[in-house]
């Protein structure tokens, strides 16, 4: 049976049969995709860029994505985060960490839907990553630079520029790198100015109120200054939320939600592998994927 065609996010109906009923039906799915955060590096480096988010639920311009069963398992591709560097305090060798990893939802169909991951910091005397580009995320920050000023990688269609940081000789100050950007703001300059992290993406998909794709803190910014609001150790992003790893931290993988009423659900549904979850938010079901796997409906 030939794929359907996208219809508008946020409806409270699917199409079809009721669930009550077998046989093949028509669902529509709200998508919030999520892809891997970029690296950080240590030793007067800068923080990873965020994974980009891209989605449809509570985005009245974004269309979700309607499919019938008949037309087989969905596949999923889960992005994972940016490997971390421990570069060396000086000189003037490259030392990135790791871009984050691509999640797709509806892999492998004409209504794919692709969203990269964040670029990775860069160590002392380097300018941040730009995020994978197109469909990327946000850019990783920049090392410090007492003679010379650094500059944060740019950010893509899901994300936002990381920061670097000004030239400066003298004062503690000297050794603040850039930030990674975040899903919703640019990170802010090192040295004198804070180095904030950007901000991510706040949402309640799975009925409880996460922020999605923040970006990483650079060396010697404060912790408060994660993109996050949390205050937690900067080197560890929140997992599966897409965040840029700090310092030398790894990025957080990506996570890919898909959202439907309730009222369509098959009774075979099913995910899988098994630390995928199906999971109940108000009269909707949710899919999450924190690896990469499938919708089964037999």
């Amino acid at each position: 049976m030939p794929i359907l065609g996208s219809f508008g996010a946020g409806s409270g109906k699917g199409f079809g049969q009721t669930a009550a009923a077998g046989g093949p039906r028509c669902i529509t799915y709200d998508f919030f995709i999520v892809g891997g955060g970029g690296g950080g590096v240590q030793a007067y480096g800068g923080g990873g860029g965020a994974g980009g988010v891209h989605y449809s639920y509570c985005a009245p311009l974004t269309c979700g994505v309607t499919l019938n069963t008949d037309c087989g398992p969905i596949s999923v591709q889960v992005g994972t985060g940016g490997a971390g560097n421990s570069g060396p305090g000086g000189g003037n060798t490259p030392y990135p960490a790791g871009d984050g990893g691509t999640s797709i939802a509806f892999k492998c169909s004409p209504l794919e839907i692709t969203v990269k991951g964040g670029g990775g910091a860069e160590t002392r005397h380097k300018n941040g990553r730009a995020a994978p580009d197109p469909l990327g995320g946000s850019g990783g920050g920049g090392g410090c630079f007492h003679t010379a000023p650094t500059s944060g990688g740019a950010g893509s269609c899901y994300g936002n520029p990381g920061s670097g940081a000004p030239s400066q000789s003298c004062g503690p100050s000297r050794f603040r790198s850039g930030s990674g950007g975040g899903a919703c703001t640019a990170a802010t300059n090192g040295g004198n100015s804070p180095g904030a992290a950007g901000c991510g993406k706040v949402s309640d998909i799975d009925g409880s109120s996460k922020n999605y794709g923040c970006g990483g803190i650079g060396s010697g910014v404060a912790t408060c200054l994660n993109g996050r609001g949390d205050g937690g150790n900067p080197a560890d992003p929140t997992a599966n939320q897409g965040g840029g790893g700090g310092r030398n931290g790894a990025g957080a993988d990506g996570v890919v939600y898909l959202r439907f009423p309730t009222s369509c659900k098959p009774g075979c549904l099913a995910v899988t592998p098994g630390c995928n979850s199906i999971l109940t938010a108000g009269g909707c079901t949710v899919l999450k994927f924190v690896v990469s796997g499938c919708v089964t409906f037999d």
